[in-house]
């Protein structure tokens, strides 16, 4: 994120001027001060703004997880039951079998 700081550089200019710089020099430094100051910089409300952003998703990546496991849990009572169905199944089999001639 890159914000611009608020910088006068007509003020600034001035300010220059009267302390005996040269026009073009306190225009040039004027210049290029603004340039340096806007180039890369973050200010509190940027990261306010990231922290913000990152809590929302981390809590959408929560909300996500809190389904998937219910999902999960659903999915896994219902093979173990039908896992209960087979073994009872297969244990009526087995008596039938056994009775069997």
């Amino acid at each position: 994120m890159t914000m611009p700081i608020k910088f006068d550089t007509l003020e600034y200019t001035k300010k220059l001027t009267v302390a005996g710089v040269p026009q073009t020099q306190a225009e040039a430094q004027a210049q290029a001060l603004h340039e340096a100051l806007s180039e890369g910089t973050v200010t509190p409300a940027d990261l306010l703004l990231l922290k913000t952003d990152v809590v929302a998703r981390i809590e959408l990546l929560k909300h996500d997880m809190d389904i998937l496991k219910r999902k999960v849990g659903t999915l896994s009572s219902l093979l173990g039951l039908s896992l209960g169905l087979h073994a009872v199944t297969i244990s009526i089999l087995l008596y039938i079998i056994g009775r069997l001639p």
